[in-house]
């Protein structure tokens, strides 16, 4: 009965207007019924950009964004090591809207996880979006589009 209920919340969803969420570093496509907040990022990282969460208010989990300004370009290779998959799990390189790089999904503790390392000319977006593990595919494919729609706001 949850299951059912919760595909009932999140078809309407699906039928809702997506508005423009920008910050300094970012900027990304939302649903209107969405809400996120901004947790500004210490002035000692500078080259660390604000963390975006952004959740469902009747949903099941949070995705976390947040940018990292790198001095140079990042590879795969320097992608890869920046990640917290043994090496010995084949992670396959991907692109998502603007961005390209390697994405994750686990449980640990009852909770589902998916996370994305993704690079571009400018920088890291650091992604997770973590649920319950009981519900982990009902907001998946909203939170893939969120993912797809990520664009760096150039200096």
């Amino acid at each position: 009965m949850k299951f059912l209920l919760a595909i009932a919340i999140f078809g309407l969803t699906a039928s809702s207007n997506a508005e423009t969420l920008s910050i300094p570093s970012l900027r990304l496509e939302v649903e209107d019924d969405w809400v996120h907040s901004i947790e500004k990022a210490r002035q000692r990282h500078r080259q660390l950009g604000d963390l975006i969460s952004i959740h469902h208010p009747n949903g099941n989990g949070v995705l976390k964004v947040q940018f990292y300004e790198t001095p140079n370009l990042v590879n795969k290779d320097i992608l890869r090591n920046m990640t917290n998959v043994e090496r010995s799990t084949p992670l396959v390189w991907q692109n998502w809207g603007a961005n390209s790089g390697y994405q994750y999904d686990y449980v640990e503790s009852s909770s589902f996880y998916r996370q994305w390392w993704l690079a571009n000319e400018v920088g890291v977006i650091f992604v997770v979006y973590k649920s319950s593990t009981e519900f982990k595919n009902i907001e998946i494919a909203e939170i893939n589009e969120i993912v797809n729609s990520i664009t760096v706001i150039g200096p």
